[in-house]
């Protein structure tokens, strides 16, 4: 594995942590907020890893696959999409009060960047 996707591993990892923790002490937006950056850290590990270039300073994580040239499993391109409108959501607190107060509303999110993080991970530990 080039070093350089360690790197991008090694925050990916920090954010996955952090996106449960938070999450667990229902802290939920912020939880929305380090599941698209764990995704978008991993997801660029792969570009380094797979493509062998920078990836492109972008966050949304259906193109980060793209780029990556990952085949994703049918509708994960759409999951990826919806994460990240989640993680513009959350940036703001004009929409952060109102959607991302309770573990319903939060869930999906942390439960498919699990999904979806484990699978990266595996599809790299392959390499």
């Amino acid at each position: 594995m080039k070093k350089e996707t360690k790197l991008w591993l090694k925050q990916a990892d920090e954010h996955f942590k952090d996106a449960l923790y938070l999450f667990e002490g229902s802290r939920y937006s912020a939880c929305v907020f380090f599941s698209h950056q764990a995704l978008e850290k991993i997801l660029k590990a792969c570009v380094v890893e797979f493509v062998g270039k920078v990836p492109s300073k972008i966050h949304q994580l259906d193109r980060i696959a793209k780029e990556a040239k990952l085949k994703l499993p049918k509708g994960w391109d759409e999951d990826l999409a919806e994460i990240t409108r989640h993680f513009w959501k959350v940036r703001y607190p004009d929409f952060r009060r109102y959607v991302y107060t309770n573990k319903k509303a939060a869930e999906p999110t942390i439960k498919k960047m699990e999904e979806v993080y484990k699978w990266i991970l595996n599809k790299l530990d392959q390499q």
